[in-house]
């Protein structure tokens, strides 16, 4: 028989171990880490520098548009030609050779022209004179046919030498064109930048000999990213440095704004210099500053990080991170957006100087979900 003191011991010590092994369990799930950032004031400028690449506004890849072996370049690289300067000639005895046999076949065709008219002028005659004698009962239908038949051959065969004169013409034309392109000029003034092809060397329609650009009014190639793209508009005047020209600012007026990016991230905007000087040369690197606005009542602006404002079917919203005793909460909070500045987006209702707000992972953000700071 156990003994009842044993019994209560053994007893008491099975409550204890039961009790402090529910204490020690902590079914709690662990508090989500954010990453954030924090609503600033600026002083109201909007502006953003992006690289860029200097170009010409014009250039043009010249080419031959017949086939041949080159005899003549004339350009080197560095050159100054003028509009209708001789850059490269061809080869150019066989389209020679073409165009005085098109010219002999034009001649003969016009010698046979002159016979056909003779021709027809004395076969109408000759039928005009039966048609008054047949009118008359003086001839019988079949003189009156037969001369018919001869005015209306000569008058067939008049039609066709004017047709042959006509064909002829159009390959003397023709062949005098194959002439003319085997000699390549300017289509404007510029600099030859560059020669592609050696002297002798046989070349197809197409292929390019030199590259021309034009000096005046050049431009600078910029890579916008698309969360800028949609405040830049054409004629926007903008700030231009050089890195060669350090202590120096140059005007531009954007030109063009590309509306699709191709196969990159961003998209291509060409700014043109207003101000430009001689030494400036294609591919020269360039910072362009785009100004978007300033604020003109004094105030500033409170600017959010672009990675924290998100958009909804409700509008734009942010994710606003309020302190608890350990914690945080992240609040869904709707805000008004306005410009796109350098540092971000402009908040003007919604939100404070100071504000935390969450700026990575906010589509799977709760209204209400408790979290924690991620350290930077």
């Amino acid at each position: 028989m156990k003994h009842p003191f044993f019994t209560c011991v053994l007893f008491s010590v099975l409550v204890m171990t039961a009790c402090g092994k529910k204490e020690t369990t902590d079914t709690s799930p662990p508090l989500r880490p954010v990453r954030f950032g924090t609503i600033t004031q600026s002083g109201g400028e909007a502006s953003h520098t992006f690289s860029g690449t200097a170009q010409s506004s014009k250039e043009a890849k010249l080419s031959f548009k017949v086939n041949g072996t080159i005899n003549q370049i004339a350009v080197k690289v560095g050159d100054r030609v003028k509009k209708g300067q001789t850059i490269a000639s061809l080869d150019a005895i066989d389209y020679s050779v073409q165009y005085d046999l098109a010219v002999a076949q034009l001649k003969s065709a016009e010698t046979q022209i002159k016979s056909a008219k003779a021709q027809l002028i004395n076969s109408r005659s000759a039928f005009q004179r039966v048609e008054k004698l047949y009118e008359n009962n003086s001839l019988p239908l079949s003189e009156f046919e037969q001369a018919k038949t001869g005015f209306e051959a000569a008058e067939s065969q008049y039609n066709a030498a004017v047709a042959q004169v006509t064909a002829s013409q159009k390959q003397v034309e023709s062949a005098q064109n194959q002439v003319n392109y085997a000699r390549l000029t300017a289509p404007f003034s510029g600099i030859v930048t560059a020669v592609e092809v050696e002297e002798n060397e046989l070349v197809g329609s197409g292929r390019v000999v030199a590259v021309l650009a034009t000096e005046t009014q050049p431009e600078v190639q910029v890579g916008i990213p698309e969360i800028f793209i949609a405040s830049i508009r054409k004629g926007q005047t903008v700030d231009i440095q050089f890195s060669i020209f350090p202590n120096q600012v140059f005007k531009g007026t954007v030109n063009e704004v590309g509306f699709s990016s191709g196969q990159g991230a961003t998209y291509p905007v060409s700014v043109q210099i207003d101000n430009p000087t001689e030494a400036m040369r294609p591919g020269m690197a360039a910072n362009v500053t785009f100004h978007f606005g300033k604020k003109t009542d004094g105030k500033g602006r409170l600017v959010a990080p672009v990675k924290a404002v998100a958009e909804g079917v409700d509008g734009h919203y942010v994710f606003l991170l309020e302190k608890n005793d350990t914690s945080y909460t992240a609040k869904k909070q709707a805000v008004e957006v306005g410009d796109l500045l350098a540092t971000g987006f402009e908040i003007k209702n919604g939100l404070n100087a100071g504000d935390l707000v969450a700026t990575a992972g906010l589509k799977s953000l709760l209204d209400g979900m408790e979290v924690k700071l991620m350290k930077e």
